[in-house]
């Protein structure tokens, strides 16, 4: 009966695990050298040079090769690693990101800028 039994349950880990399928890749390569040369530009990120609490205070995005063709588009987000009992209010935008500490204390974030690519 444990025999069977842990039979079955090997069989379904075996069945579940195929009908999850593969692991995605970390990275995308679908052979365009025109992404692989625009996904490696640098980016920089502009700071105000005092966050005002209560306030919009704006991160410019500054890419290396701004003029994006037709079906490029530049995502960024941002997530709060350290801050004082609230996190900030945060909108994502390129080239501005809109950052709102809610109150006064010291705010760790990670700002990440990733391109995108959306074929017709």
């Amino acid at each position: 009966m444990k025999t069977t039994l842990r039979l079955m349950i090997g069989l379904c880990g075996v069945f579940l695990s195929l009908a999850w399928g593969q692991i995605a890749p970390s990275t995308c390569s679908f052979e365009d050298p025109l992404f692989s040369e625009l996904s490696h530009q640098k980016a920089v990120l502009i700071e105000p040079k005092n966050y005002v609490v209560g306030e919009e205070n704006f991160v410019i995005i500054q890419l290396e090769k701004p003029n994006l063709p037709s079906g490029y588009m530049v995502s960024v987000f941002v997530d709060t690693i350290k801050s004082p009992k609230s996190e900030p209010e945060v909108q994502g935008w390129y080239p501005k990101t809109n950052i709102k500490p809610l109150k006064e204390g010291f705010y760790e974030l990670s700002v990440r800028v990733n391109l995108m690519y959306k074929g017709s």
